[in-house]
C-alpha cells in the first residue's frame, strides 16, 4: 500500500532524532482522529518534536472520517499516512501492524486510541519518566480514564488529578486471554508503580519497542494486550503505570465502529479463530518458533514472567497479589 505523507511544516526548531517521539495511530471510521492529532499537538510542550504515523481506513459517508479529514493539518505535523477504504480492513491489530511500518527511527513512541485526548506537558513528563525509571527498557501504560464529547466540547468523566487506577487479574478465559479491569487505587499517589498488564489504548516507550515487538497482523481484538504484555516483557520491556494522569478515551456507551462488528470482509469469524489459535501456542512457548516474527522474546522467559507477575501461563492460575492488583517488584 503507498504512503501518503502530507506536506510537513518546517518547524522554526529543529530537533534531533533522540528528541523525536512517533505517534501511532490507528483509526477505523473514526470521526475523531483529527481531534486527536490536534490534542497531541495542542497539549504538548514541544509539538515540532512529533512525528504521526496513521492507518486511515477511511469511510466517507462519516465526516470527519473520510479520505480528506487530515488535510488542514498538513501545516502542522509531519503526517506519514497509509489510507485505505474501511472495508478493505483486516481488523485493528492489522492496522497497527501497519502503522508501525511508518516508524522512521524516532526515540520514542506513542501508541494511543484515535478517539484520545492528551495532558498538558504529557510529551516532556513522559520522556523524563522513561529515563526516570530504573529499567533499561520501561515501557509505560495504562487504562485511561473517559471523557465525553458533548457540544463539540471535551468533558473529563474523571477528574485528572483522582489517582490513576491499578489492573487487577479477575479469570482467564477459556482461550487464553485475561479479563483485567481497574479498581480505584489504594497506593501512594503521584507515584509510578509497575503493572502487568498492557493497554494498547495507551503505551509509551522507546521508539525500538515498534521493531522488536511489531503488531501481530493475524490477531484480532479479544487477547491483543495480554500477548503484547507477554511480548514486551519477554523483550526486555518492564510496565509501568504513570504517576498522574495523562490521557483519556473517548466514552463510547452505544459502542464505536469495529471491524470486528461490521465484518466488512466476512472473514471476522475466520480471522478471532485463527488469533485464538495464535495467542494459544503463545502461551505454550511457541516451542516451534511457528509465529515468528511475533512470537515471544528472547530476553526473557514465560516462568520469568510468572515469578514477576503470579500469572501461571502454563496452567492459568493466578496470585492472590495479582488478583488484589498489588504492583510486581
Amino acid at each position: 500500500m503507498p504512503v501518503n505523507a502530507y506536506p510537513a511544516r518546517m518547524p522554526s526548531e529543529h530537533p534531533t532524532s533522540d528528541e523525536l517521539v512517533f505517534v501511532a495511530l490507528a483509526a477505523y471510521r473514526e470521526p475523531e482522529l483529527a481531534l486527536t492529532i490536534e490534542s497531541c499537538l495542542d497539549r504538548a510542550t514541544h509539538p515540532e518534536r512529533l512525528r504521526f504515523g496513521v492507518c486511515l481506513q477511511f469511510d466517507d459517508d462519516i465526516p470527519g472520517a473520510d479520505l480528506g479529514c487530515l488535510d488542514h493539518l498538513a501545516d502542522r505535523a509531519e503526517i506519514r499516512a497509509i489510507r485505505v477504504p474501511h472495508h478493505m480492513s483486516r481488523g485493528g491489530c492489522w492496522a497497527r501492524w501497519t502503522t508501525q511500518s511508518l516508524y522512521d527511527g524516532e526515540a520514542y513512541t506513542l501508541q494511543c486510541d484515535a478517539h484520545s485526548r492528551l495532558a498538558p506537558g504529557w510529551d516532556t513528563e513522559l520522556v523524563s519518566l522513561v529515563h526516570e525509571l530504573p529499567d533499561d527498557k520501561p515501557l509505560i501504560t495504562g487504562f485511561p480514564p473517559l471523557y465525553n464529547r458533548t457540544d463539540d466540547r471535551d468533558v473529563l468523566l474523571e477528574p485528572a488529578d483522582d489517582p490513576v487506577p491499578i489492573t487487577i487479574a479477575a479469570e482467564w478465559s477459556p482461550v487464553g486471554w485475561i479479563h483485567h479491569p481497574t479498581v480505584p487505587s489504594t497506593l501512594p499517589v503521584g507515584v509510578p508503580h509497575r503493572t502487568r498488564f498492557l493497554s494498547g489504548a495507551f503505551v509509551f516507550t522507546l521508539g525500538q519497542w515498534n521493531v522488536e515487538v511489531r503488531q501481530d497482523p493475524e490477531h484480532l481484538y479479544w487477547g491483543e494486550e495480554f500477548a503484547l504484555a507477554l511480548r514486551s516483557f519477554t523483550s526486555g520491556y518492564d510496565l509501568w503505570n504513570p504517576p498522574r494522569r495523562v490521557i483519556w478515551h473517548r466514552n463510547h456507551p452505544e459502542g464505536n465502529p469495529k471491524y470486528i462488528f461490521d465484518d466488512p470482509d466476512g472473514r471476522a469469524l475466520q480471522r478471532r479463530t485463527r488469533a485464538s489459535k495464535r495467542l494459544r501456542t503463545l502461551l505454550a512457548g511457541d516451542p516451534d518458533g511457528i509465529l515468528q516474527p511475533y512470537s515471544l522474546g528472547s530476553q526473557r522467559t514465560l516462568d520469568d514472567f510468572r515469578v514477576r507477575t503470579g500469572l501461571d501461563c502454563d496452567h492459568f492460575t493466578i496470585s492472590p497479589e495479582a488478583r488484589e492488583g498489588t504492583p510486581p517488584l
